[in-house]
């Protein structure tokens, strides 16, 4: 399974849109892995993770096709994550040659109701020749097949408020990806869900970075390495698979590099913008 952060960062950017701090000062002096944009990640180059405001830029700095997309599925409705306007551009009147298929589109109530609506606020469903595009929702812990893979939606610890998702995706090898953005620690009954998986990969956030600030909604650099060893402790993942970190905030005070060193002697990297790795099964 190839997988491809086109994203790495927390809702605000890094550099963030409004800011002057010493981490975005430095960040646009230094360029390279420290510019991020909102989070987004891309499977074997067909399967979409999370369609966020800075599509676009991903689209034409990483020379994507999007045409090419099987599906899309999203982890919650959260601006960062969900930027419903963009898709009217699949539809009629943005391009020459109208699509003969809908795009596949999975995401949690919330998630389907906030598209819904921005596309089509006074009708319940999508005008398929205005939008070809086909929403279905996701359940928690209720396993889907989307395209080439088996999809497993499980329970974040985001927004209390809405159904948050972190997902599991299984290719017709049996290669396992643990996508885990935008949570805080899990609830027990979800890290006794994953006791059933073998995970080949995870991607996870690392939000805080050092820091505790007494938010329960991300993770700190300290809770990412006891997220690892607590999977590894499972036999859920092996010490030697790949952990890549996420969605990274300029609050944290940390670029790229020492990010990355003060997870290395963890096994454990820290992503970047357009960033690919590949796993596989064991």
């Amino acid at each position: 399974m190839k997988v491809t952060l086109l994203g790495t960062s927390a809702a605000e950017g890094w550099p963030a849109l409004f800011c002057r701090c010493e981490a975005c000062g430095k960040a646009r002096i230094l360029g390279g892995k420290n510019i991020r944009t909102r989070c987004s990640a891309l499977l074997d180059d067909t399967l979409k993770i999370d369609f966020p405001p800075d599509i676009l830029h991903q689209v034409l700095q990483h020379n994507l096709d999007l045409r090419c997309l099987s599906a899309l599925v999203f982890t919650h409705a959260h601006d960062d994550h969900c930027a419903p306007a963009e898709l009217q551009y699949r539809g009629v009147y943005f391009v020459p040659k109208p699509f003969a298929d809908k795009l596949q589109i999975f995401g949690s109530k919330d998630t389907v109701h906030k598209i819904r609506t921005a596309l089509s606020p006074e009708t319940p469903d999508l005008d398929p020749a205005k939008y070809p595009l086909a929403l279905h929702t996701l359940l928690p812990e209720k396993t889907i097949t989307v395209s080439d893979y088996q999809v497993t939606p499980i329970r974040a610890q985001h927004d209390p408020t809405q159904d948050c998702f972190n997902l599991i995706f299984q290719d017709a090898d049996g290669t396992t990806l643990l996508y885990a953005t935008d949570t805080g620690w899990y609830e027990e009954s979800t890290w006794e869900f994953l006791k059933g998986f073998r995970l080949d990969g995870i991607v996870v956030e690392c939000t805080k970075g050092l820091q505790d600030d007494g938010y329960k909604g991300h993770l700190s650099i300290p809770e990412v390495i006891r997220f690892r060893e607590r999977l590894i402790g499972y036999g859920a993942f092996r010490p030697e698979s790949p952990m890549v970190t996420t969605h990274f905030s300029h609050l944290s005070g940390l670029l790229h590099e020492e990010t990355d060193a003060l997870l290395k002697p963890h096994n454990i990297q820290a992503g970047y913008d357009g960033m690919t790795f590949h796993i596989s099964a064991a």
